[in-house]
């Protein structure tokens, strides 16, 4: 809720109320997933196209990464997307939701296919204006893998060691909403790696294979 008088916006609590905090608290996530090594500050480069400075800059908490490549980190980090992942289900995301959350949904998948079909187009024409391109060898329209988070390969390793695991423990072990983890299961399902035999009441979910 705004203030009655005054300028001046209430701020944002925690790491994202303060820029060197966020500094702090990407820099301990980087060294979680690479250590603090020369190497670490290779593969950050690597993954972001970053330089080296900037990449050391980030591994000591000196500056957080700007939009740029903070989304490349997205894309490339799991640990970073189960970050981000997290604010999104976050107490304060809740917050935000409104009548308007519909339409918001909408505009987010639309502005998703915009972005992808957009990277697409770019990727087909810089392999067209390659001097070295043999047009044998341009990849085919095969269909692209599935790829799925962290919470969703548990899963099924889990159901694969023959757990009878269903949303409520994808709630508890990941602390995430129940309309999440019911997400997770639906798009497992959706892709035919799972399938639920068996009754509601007493059936199990049960991972298949792709054919």
């Amino acid at each position: 809720m705004l203030p009655k008088k005054g300028s001046k916006l209430p701020m944002w609590p925690g790491f994202l109320g303060d820029r060197e905090v966020l500094a702090v608290t990407v820099a301990n996530l980087l060294k979680k997933e690479h250590g603090d090594s020369h190497r670490a500050i290779k593969e950050l480069m690597r993954q972001t196209g970053a330089s080296e400075r900037t990449a050391k800059h980030w591994l000591s908490g000196q500056h957080a990464p700007e939009v740029m490549f903070f989304l490349r980190l997205v894309v490339s980090s799991p640990v970073v997307r189960a970050f981000v992942l997290g604010i999104i289900e976050g107490p304060a995301s809740e917050e935000t939701f409104s009548l308007n959350d519909r339409f918001i949904r909408v505009a987010t998948k639309e502005a998703y296919t915009t972005g992808e079909a957009a990277i697409s187009t770019l990727a087909v024409n810089t392999r067209r204006n390659d001097p070295n391109r043999v047009p044998e060898n341009d990849p085919k329209d095969d269909p692209e893998p599935l790829t799925f988070n962290q919470r969703q390969q548990w899963f099924l390793e889990r159901i694969s060691a023959g757990d009878r695991f269903g949303a409520k423990e994808i709630v508890l072990n990941w602390h995430v909403s129940l309309k999440t983890a019911r997400r997770d299961i639906s798009a497992l399902l959706h892709s035919k790696l799972l399938e639920y035999i068996g009754s509601r009441r007493k059936g199990r979910y049960r991972k298949t294979s792709l054919r």
